[in-house]
């Protein structure tokens, strides 16, 4: 375990900067991770399942400020490094966990807390989406990991954690958290799909919970009603679209209470057909159903706040595991708004990092 509440230089220097926004906390190997305190009140989400663990209420939790970074098995968030990238979903939880108790894989159910936010405040996505810089702004860059110059496509367009401009943080603050449009997909703990069910971890249980395949964890989400039920059940809530492509893809998502079709082919690789596809704030909703409260809240569907054309990425066979943001290559389709449920957990690559987050 570690102790959150001795202070050192670096801490005391971080706190100071960053007007208590920020501070450092040490690993099980002492070593510092920097994080932003995320409080419950200043979110302003009244209940929200960021806030609850075990079934009893947190005031606050830690998220890591910058993309992880690996060093001696524990997922770091350290400013000005090159971010972890081809991890496995089973290898990013387990160097965050390595970190000691507390310390987990970012879970969906902080991310939407911090979407949401965004999303009521009116804060547009900025980051890396154009191979070093903004899509929207070309003058915005960062550092990119080969030194190159932004927009070339060439080489490793992923830029140096934390090196952009305040625009790139979550509150477009120099002390707000970086890089979570863009850079890196990162991969969350707490949601999947199962051959097109939506299945989540209660709470934010996905904190300490087993994370397995197999994990009596996870639960189906109930349509009517939006209570938790086992997976499998009938009438959860689950994603489909009511039309299919000539290319064998589908449409846009839509959430239903059935699988519509089955639009998938057999196999676990991402570029079989059966993916569906649009900007997240145009899923919709079968006729006749009210998507559940729990679903808006996790970000899972989009509320009228969402502006954002960030993109969703959904395919309804297999387990899909949840990676949010986008990448260096993602452009208008990247955001805290997007939704990217197509890859297995055993799915790494270049463009895929994690970000760790702490909570007792």
């Amino acid at each position: 375990m570690i102790t959150v509440v001795v202070k050192d230089a670096l801490r005391a220097r971080v706190e100071a900067a960053s007007g208590g926004a920020q501070t450092v906390l040490y690993t099980r190997r002492g070593q510092p991770s920097h994080v932003n305190i995320i409080l419950r009140e200043h979110l302003g989400l009244g209940e929200h399942p960021a806030f609850m663990l075990r079934g009893q209420p947190r005031q606050e939790f830690f998220y890591g400020t910058y993309p992880g970074v690996i060093r001696d098995g524990e997922l770091l968030s350290l400013p000005g490094q090159p971010p972890a990238s081809g991890i496995d979903f089973a290898t990013a939880s387990r160097a965050a966990r390595a970190c000691g108790g507390g310390w987990h894989l970012s879970t969906n159910a902080e991310r939407a807390a911090l979407m949401r936010w965004g999303n009521a405040q009116g804060l547009a996505s900025q980051g890396n989406t154009d191979h070093g810089r903004d899509i929207r702004d070309g003058a915005a860059h960062g550092r990119r990991v080969d030194a190159a110059v932004s927009g070339d496509p060439a080489g490793n367009p992923a830029t140096l954690t934390g090196s952009g401009p305040d625009s790139w943080r979550h509150d477009h603050t120099p002390h707000g958290i970086a890089d979570l449009c863009g850079n890196l997909w990162e991969w969350q703990a707490g949601l999947r799909l199962v051959d097109g069910e939506i299945q989540i971890i209660a709470d934010n249980d996905a904190a300490h919970a087993d994370l397995a395949a197999d994990s009596p964890a996870w639960m189906a989400v109930r349509l009517r009603d939006g209570s938790l039920v086992p997976p499998g059940t009938p009438g959860s809530a689950k994603f489909d679209a009511p039309t299919r492509r000539r290319d064998g893809n589908a449409g846009a998502p839509q959430l239903s209470d059935a699988i519509i079709h089955y639009v998938g082919q057999a196999g676990s690789d991402a570029n079989t057909p059966g993916l569906m596809d649009a900007p997240f704030r145009d899923i919709t909703a079968a006729a006749g159903i009210s998507p559940p409260s729990l679903l808006i809240a996790l970000g899972v569907f989009p509320d009228a706040r969402v502006r954002d054309r960030a993109q969703a990425y959904l395919r309804n066979h297999g387990e899909r595991l949840f990676m949010s943001g986008g990448a260096w290559y993602s452009g208008c389709d990247a955001g805290l708004n997007a939704l990217c449920l197509s890859h297995p957990r055993s799915h790494f690559s270049a463009t895929v990092g994690a970000r760790p987050a702490f909570l007792l």
